[in-house]
């Protein structure tokens, strides 16, 4: 069977995982990229985006390769793109098409309605896309695939979901080759995950509605061993000669303290490459800090969003005191290593002065790079249903919020009082702004800047996207080093691809 995924720009590593179980039954797996260039959160340029358009180039490249089956994974920014381009594959083709991801998983009543969408997944796919790719290899598509939905004789068919797999040593190591060739920095860098799943339940988060979707039906969190781990890294090291750096993708880096140790000293032993990894504050301590910096650790991404407890409990859900996540902060910053810093802003409750009070923290405390997002509403989060409750967004936005939409903060409230909303607006983006550009200057300038409230006359012409952007290319910390190399390849290799044979070679 030959199998096509739709992917856009990034490295996905749900889609290396599934290619790497479909080739263990002997399928043929091709990835087709559409590099949406000129076309995301960093740079927007109309006219460019339709000069390098890659749709009608997929459409072309899939027609000469003849899957048999054709997937999207979509979390909720990209469901919109999957939905475009879905369909114009299916004005041109007759293949099913199947869609999962955690949009799709979120409101699958809704996704499956879709003309363009014949099937889709719910929850986690290896095992449900194996049995059905060999049930369409054997002639007879099997309909009682669970986390499967079926389109059928008018009639949709909604499997129940399985228990979450446990024994994440069993499944195959995620399949890099898929993307190497349209993806030169994959040489250098590679991403990949020591867990699945997340612990806590923040509101904010789609995690809050994947634990109730999941609710007895197996643990939440799972981690793989260290051999495994290992063992896939000694396979990928072997690979890449010019391997440089890794980053751990996972949403809790190293929780279990005897599992760090272990993995501390045999990957500084068999390793030996410097990598980037996610934590959670509390588990950042003097013990796995030494054990991170022994084994290579260059950066740590810490979860922050606000500073005031209460928001961060009463309406995150997110149990973690102040003093615990600034003693982790400095802890990370004693030991040499880059601490990168999430935070929400946009928040209900939290008024632009509460804002300022968040910034001037970090004048005390201040990290290699912070981060600063404005509050999204995912679908069936336990704050985005509070937000349509409590009025913060209408029923009207929150629809679009369903349908892939991009509904930030509380902005859109009230319609009726447009002037307002925009004033706020503008002066949100200016401390944006400030965010920004603070871990550029001295500590004493941003007080100073703060203080004589100098951040309300910045120009509006500042952008946030454009000196992020800047700042990017200006520093040369772990992560920012990444993002740039990402960031060139995508462009330089798709936009001199353009003219010639723009996609991924078959593995």
């Amino acid at each position: 069977m030959k199998i096509a995924f739709i992917n856009d720009w990034d490295q996905h590593l749900g889609i290396q995982f599934l290619s790497a179980m479909l080739k263990q039954d002997g399928h043929e797996v091709k990835v087709f990229t559409d590099p949406r260039l000129f076309n995301d959160l960093y740079i927007s340029i109309k006219p460019l985006q339709n000069l390098f358009d890659f749709k009608n180039d997929i459409v072309k490249e899939l027609k000469e390769y003849s899957p048999d089956l054709i997937g999207f994974s979509a979390a909720s920014p990209h469901y919109q793109w999957a939905c475009e381009i879905a369909q114009l594959i299916k004005n041109n083709m007759d293949v099913p098409i199947i869609i999962g991801g955690i949009h799709p998983t979120s409101v699958p009543e809704r996704v499956i309605k879709k003309d363009c969408f014949d099937m889709l997944c719910v929850g986690e796919g290896e095992y449900p896309l194996k049995e059905l790719v060999n049930s369409m290899q054997q002639g007879k598509i099997d309909h009682s695939i669970r986390n499967i939905w079926f389109k059928k004789d008018g009639q949709i068919i909604k499997n129940e979901i399985r228990p979450y797999w446990e024994d994440l040593d069993s499944l195959p190591f995620p399949d890099l080759d898929i993307f190497s060739s349209c993806a030169t920095y994959a040489t250098k860098t590679y991403v990949t995950v020591t867990s699945r799943g997340c612990p806590f339940s923040c509101n904010y988060c789609s995690m809050s509605f994947i634990h109730q979707l999941y609710k007895g039906k197996g643990k939440p969190y799972r981690v793989r061993s260290v051999e495994n781990v290992i063992g896939e890294l000694v396979n990928i090291k072997s690979k890449f000669k010019k391997l440089k750096r890794i980053m751990f993708d996972d949403n809790c880096f190293g929780r279990d303290i005897a599992w760090l140790k272990q993995f501390s000293n045999e990957y500084s032993q068999k390793i030996g490459v410097n990598f980037f990894c996610v934590m959670h504050p509390k588990d950042i301590t003097e013990e796995s800090i030494a054990y991170l910096k022994e084994a290579g650790c260059k950066a740590i991404s810490l979860g922050i969003q606000t500073w005031d407890e209460n928001i961060r409990t009463d309406l995150f859900n997110r149990r973690v005191s102040n003093e615990v996540m600034e003693k982790a902060i400095k802890l990370i910053l004693n030991h040499k290593i880059d601490v990168l810093l999430d935070n929400l802003f946009d928040v209900p409750y939290y008024s632009n002065d509460d804002l300022i009070k968040h910034l001037e923290f970090y004048t005390r405390c201040k990290p290699t790079r912070n981060y600063f997002y404005r509050l999204h509403y995912y679908p069936n989060t336990a704050l985005s249903q509070k937000a349509v409750s409590k009025g913060w967004i209408s029923p009207e936005a929150y629809e679009n919020c369903l349908e892939g939409g991009n509904e930030l903060g509380t902005l859109k409230v009230d319609p009726e009082h447009k002037s307002i909303i925009e004033k706020r607006d503008k002066e949100l983006r200016k401390i944006e702004v400030l965010f920004i550009i603070m871990d550029l200057i001295p500590a004493r300038l941003t007080k100073y800047i703060i203080k004589k409230c100098l951040y309300k006359h910045f120009p509006v012409f500042l952008s946030p996207s454009l000196l992020t952007i800047l700042r990017t290319l200006l520093v040369f910390d772990f992560e920012s080093v990444y993002f740039r190399s990402t960031i060139f390849w995508r462009y330089f290799i798709f936009i001199k691809k353009k003219s010639l044979k723009p996609f991924c070679k078959t593995s």
